[in-house]
């Protein structure tokens, strides 16, 4: 697909991608980005303002969030990448290389991604990275993130849980109303998520971010993906909790350019 159909492609779904064209002629490479459980593509917002001039962001928005607050949410990993491919597909093939990243629930979905566009024989990402996400190997092990007979008490203890929400979202029950819909559909989708083992192995470079404070994610499960790389890995380990896409966002966006740089110059 050239540029222009493309760029046409990518505008007419601005309801599932929220867009930062690169601000300097043809991008050196396109970042897709899945956001983590209960969120949106605005978690990316900060971002669009940080990171390099020369790259395209593509933030995906899965439905029931956001302006697609009156979609049903995906309460499987197998729907949601089957719309993350409806969307991505046309890009994974272009000339303008592709990276995926990953948050928390988004970096599953991004590793589902990258499995699903390597069978169809799609080119091989620039990078594979995610943030606060178990490998597959731990994700079998992970306990429910709902307890058996949940009710809202245990969604608003989750949301407490993750440290990332505003304190007086909890004060407001007609923002509760809005946020725990969603949450509770992802967290559905990762409960029931069953990854296929042995897991595809990752040809692309891998990195695996982590948060040393993480309540949520262990920093030995993130290291885990060392199993799945066919290829370079690297864990960094952030002095962060859950949510250090914001927090250290500056040490999360230099690193994945240099290690676009490091990846460009060995191709």
């Amino acid at each position: 697909m050239n540029g222009s159909r493309l760029r046409t492609s990518i505008l007419g779904q601005s309801d599932r991608i929220l867009l930062r064209p690169a601000v300097t002629g043809r991008p050196r490479y396109r970042l897709i980005c899945l956001h983590h459980a209960g969120g949106g593509a605005a978690a990316y917002v900060p971002w669009f303002r940080r990171i390099a001039a020369d790259v395209e962001v593509c933030a995906i928005r899965l439905p029931g969030r956001e302006s697609r607050w009156r979609e049903p949410a995906h309460l499987t990993v197998t729907a949601a990448v089957a719309e993350i491919l409806d969307v991505v597909g046309p890009l994974a093939v272009d000339d303008v290389p592709m990276a995926l990243y990953g948050h928390s629930m988004g970096g599953v979905l991004a590793y589902e991604t990258y499995s699903a566009l390597t069978r169809q024989g799609a080119p091989e990402p620039l990078f594979l990275a995610m943030g606060a996400t178990p490998s597959p190997l731990r994700q079998v092990e992970c306990t429910p993130r709902l307890p058996a007979g949940y009710g809202r008490g245990d969604l608003v203890d989750v949301l407490r849980d993750y440290r990332g929400t505003p304190p007086e979202v909890f004060e407001q029950q007609d923002l509760l109303d809005i946020v725990l819909p969603v949450l509770e559909a992802d967290l559905l989708l990762l409960d029931a998520y069953q990854p296929a083992l042995p897991p595809r192995p990752v040809r692309c470079p891998l990195v695996a971010f982590a948060g040393s404070c993480d309540p949520l994610v262990a920093a030995d499960d993130t290291a885990a993906w060392r199993d799945c790389a066919a290829g370079a890995f690297e864990h960094r380990l952030l002095d962060g909790g859950h949510f250090f896409l914001q927090s250290h966002m500056d040490t999360v966006l230099d690193r994945l350019e240099e290690w676009s740089r490091e990846v460009e110059s060995s191709r």
